[in-house]
Order: C-alpha cells, then structure tokens, then sequence
C-alpha cells in the first residue's frame, strides 16, 4: 500500500486512520478501539519514534485525537513509569510489550495526569502523544469525535541478514526462545507487532527477537558484540 491522505507504511507495516462519524461524539473507548481494526490488523503500536511521529501529520482535524494501543499501570510511581503496549491480536489475546518512554513522541509536557488518574495515551492531531483517561467523557473532555490507528502487517517481509552482535539490555527483548531452525525464528519476528529486528544463534538456534532494531542511533550503544550471532533486521525499518 502507497501512503495516502489517511495511510503510511514503514518497515514494511501499514498504518490507517479511521473514524467513523456514526460512532458520534466521544467514542470509541479505548477499549472499544481494540476491535475496531480486527479481523485483519490491531490497534497500532508504533514501536520506533518516527512511526508514531507520523501517525500525528494523518489525523484529520475532523476527528483530531487517535487511540494507539498504549496504557499505563497506575500502580508505577510516576507519570514516566508503567507505559506498556497491549493489543488485541487476530487470532485473539492481547499482546503486551513495555513500551520505551524516550522512545515516544509525546506532545510537550505530557504526560501530565492533567485530569488524572491516566491508564492510557493516543496521538493528537500535529502534536503527538498525549496521556488519558479509557473513555474521553464530557467533562472533562468537551465534544469531539475520535479516531483508531491500525495497523497492517504484509504477508511477505524481507529479512536482511546485516552484522553480528545481540542486544545486552534484556528489557529490549520481546520473546527469547531455542528454537528448530532459522527459519522459525524469523516466523517469531514476523508475527510479532513489536518486532524491529533478531538475532540468531546458529551453533545452538537461540533466537532473540527485539522492539528495537542495532540500527537506530537511540539504541545501538545496547549492542554487544558477539561474532556467534547473526542479526536480521527488517527491511525498510525508518527510525
């Protein structure tokens, strides 16, 4: 798919506004959100910084704040703590990952519980990710009508096999796993919504798959050499 007025793609994901003036003012929740993009792709999890970046320059003014699929646990001692991706996945579940604060575009001075408490975040119309509350009642939210981010995966995906070396930060590690072959491996990264990039043993098929990829400035002094790992990142990832 081309980028559009309402569409994008990076690293190989498409992403798609969506809002639907028949759900009125206010809706969806956050929760509700969840199914919106299903059978096909989930709400969106923007897992590099220009992913979510772009989301905002889609969102039209019509309906200018997005559910992306980013909560909170309340019980983390500040605003900066707890962030975490949860998204319904097609073949039913949630898929959860904790999400990287640094690595999210947030609109200046949030997240700021101005209304608190906030469990959960969406993106804003030209300005980024903004903090708030499951469903955006009124008050204290005033009137407007709301959109979804989906997501899309391809049915193909290219793999390059670029370098050596594994992530030292184990944070930055969505599944870890021995697995039979490569080839599984890659199937892992590929059916994960947060999957940037892997790292494969092939002396002893340890598989690591990551939320964040050695190629991006942020996090490429995480990487450990280690000449006994191959790296697979996926093409067309933009950080």
């Amino acid at each position: 798919m081309s980028d559009s007025a309402n569409s994008y793609t990076v690293g190989g994901w498409c992403f798609y506004y969506y809002s639907d003036p028949a759900w009125g003012y206010n809706l969806p929740t956050r929760d509700g959100a969840q199914s919106v993009c299903l059978p096909r792709g989930t709400l969106a999890v923007g897992v590099t910084y220009k992913m979510l970046n772009k989301i905002a320059t889609k969102i039209s003014a019509a309906a200018p704040f997005a559910w992306v699929a980013l909560s909170r646990n309340l019980s983390t001692p500040t605003l900066k703590d707890g962030w975490y991706w949860r998204t319904v996945l097609p073949t039913g579940g949630y898929a959860t990952f904790p999400a990287i604060f640094s690595n999210i575009p947030w609109t200046p001075g949030d997240p700021d519980a101005y209304t608190g408490p906030y469990e959960d975040a969406g993106v804003m119309a030209t300005n980024g990710m903004r903090d708030s509350r499951t469903a955006l009642s009124n008050p204290p939210y005033g009137t407007t009508r709301l959109g979804v981010i989906c997501q899309f995966a391809p049915l193909k995906w290219n793999y390059s096999q670029r370098g050596h070396g594994r992530m030292a930060n184990s944070t930055y590690i969505v599944t870890q796993k021995i697995v039979k072959f490569k080839p599984e491996c890659i199937l892992m990264c590929h059916q994960s919504p947060f999957c940037t990039s892997l790292a494969f043993n092939p002396t002893n098929n340890d598989c690591q798959i990551y939320g964040v990829s050695p190629e991006d400035p942020k996090f490429s002094g995480a990487v450990t050499a280690d000449s006994s790992y191959d790296w697979y990142i996926r093409d067309g990832m933009e950080y």
